[in-house]
């Protein structure tokens, strides 16, 4: 089979280009698809895992296309004892693009917001809980985004594994070359028009106003709030950990 997978961080715009890519029906259907929430029942082994995933990911023309976080890929490795993404481009052809967002303090503003309110896209019911400015949560939202950026550097560089790279600022006027290039790698044609994407942009007044706060803020007191070690967040995720002697998880998004 032949497939993409999209490396990036959370609120980057990978949901809205990924709408995209989807609507044309033959270049797979991008997800989180290594995400526990979209693996239930949770798969028994390894290859039940690659199975469900392909799945879900696949087009009827035999393309697919799987949307990947480090900590995805470092749960499944803790979970079965095998990257992922080496497994599926030993077996398959994979293809590799990563998207970031070039603006990391709204980046990291978006993803604190919708971490704590569990509100991810506009119709999403927690949209209108009202999220507490929190200089401790921007930071730490800022840093995660920043080593999961770096740790996509660093897998692709060690393996010497090609790339296509793109910015979301630069795709927002124009998504057609970030849909070109998934056409290209998936060896499939290009939809003749852009489909109408169900999600749109969040960021509003609020977020303008937490930008100014937190930057002045930074100022004042510096980036230790997000270099500190923070308590275990209290998940049941947690717990079961514990039941089952595993390490805990202490990313609180």
């Amino acid at each position: 089979m032949k497939g993409v997978a999209v490396l990036t961080e959370a609120r980057s715009g990978s949901s809205w280009l990924g709408s995209l890519t989807n609507a044309s029906g033959v270049m797979g259907q991008t997800k989180e698809w290594l995400k526990p929430l979209f693996l239930k029942p949770e798969p028994r082994g390894y290859e039940a895992l690659e199975q469900a995933v392909l799945r879900q990911a696949s087009t009827e023309n035999g393309r697919f296309a799987i949307k990947v976080f480090p900590r995805q890929l470092a749960w499944s490795k803790g979970r079965w004892g095998r990257d992922f993404l080496f497994e599926m481009r030993r077996r398959h052809d994979l293809a590799f693009i990563t998207l970031e967002r070039r603006d990391r303090l709204r980046q990291a503003i978006s993803f604190y917001r919708a971490g704590v309110s569990n509100s991810w896209t506009s119709w999403d019911k927690g949209r209108d809980v009202a999220v507490p400015y929190s200089f401790a949560g921007i930071s730490r939202a800022f840093f995660q985004i920043e080593q999961s950026y770096a740790f996509r550097r660093a897998y692709l560089d060690f393996s010497q594994l090609p790339s296509r790279h793109f910015v979301y600022e630069d795709l927002l006027a124009d998504p057609q070359p970030y849909i070109e290039a998934v056409a290209g790698l998936l060896d499939v044609g290009v939809p003749a028009s852009l489909p109408v994407s169900r999600f749109v942009v969040q960021r509003d007044d609020i977020t303008e106003d937490w930008v100014a706060r937190f930057r002045q803020a930074s100022a004042e007191r510096g980036a230790i709030e997000a270099i500190e070690e923070q308590p275990v967040p209290r998940t049941l995720q947690n717990f079961a950990r514990i039941a089952l002697k595993r390490p805990l998880n202490r990313r609180q998004f």
